[in-house]
């Protein structure tokens, strides 16, 4: 993804409903991304973690990223927000970035993804985070969530 764009939007979202009111929003009024994915690979990425952070994940970081993560990246990410210009490689990257996918199957995806984090409470330990609470989850997803929209352009 790309790390720097003029336009990015200055984001804050206080619950998981305004991820999806703010993606319906873009996507009826056709908003241009400003980055390297369309909107449909956004709201498909968002989802992934989402639906991973309840299913499990199907990778492990290395101990190392895992000891940073939660010793050092948590409360810092989960109070200020994530920087841009992660590259996932290897199995996170293949779990993680998206393809080619159509707005309305990436919202729809984003839109499942966001029901069932608030109609199901169990959640699996993040690889590079270890174990959260779900009030933690859901504000990691609503961090993760203002990096990736800030892509899309106000309409």
């Amino acid at each position: 993804m790309t790390t720097q764009t003029a336009d990015r939007r200055k984001l804050s979202y206080a619950t998981l409903q305004d991820i999806i009111d703010d993606a319906t929003r873009l996507t009826a009024a056709d908003a241009p991304t400003t980055g390297n994915w369309s909107k449909g690979q956004i709201f498909d990425h968002l989802a992934r973690l989402m639906d991973y952070s309840l299913d499990g994940f199907p990778f492990q970081l290395p101990w190392f990223f895992r000891v940073l993560g939660k010793h050092y990246f948590k409360a810092r990410i989960l109070k200020n927000g994530m920087l841009p210009g992660i590259n996932l490689k290897g199995d996170s990257g293949k779990a993680l970035l998206p393809d080619a996918v159509d707005d309305q199957a990436g919202l729809e995806h984003l839109r499942n993804a966001i029901q069932r984090l608030t109609s199901e409470s169990k959640r699996y330990p993040s690889p590079f985070f270890g174990e959260l609470s779900q009030e933690e989850w859901d504000l990691l997803h609503r961090r993760h969530a203002e990096l990736h929209m800030s892509f899309i352009a106000e309409p």
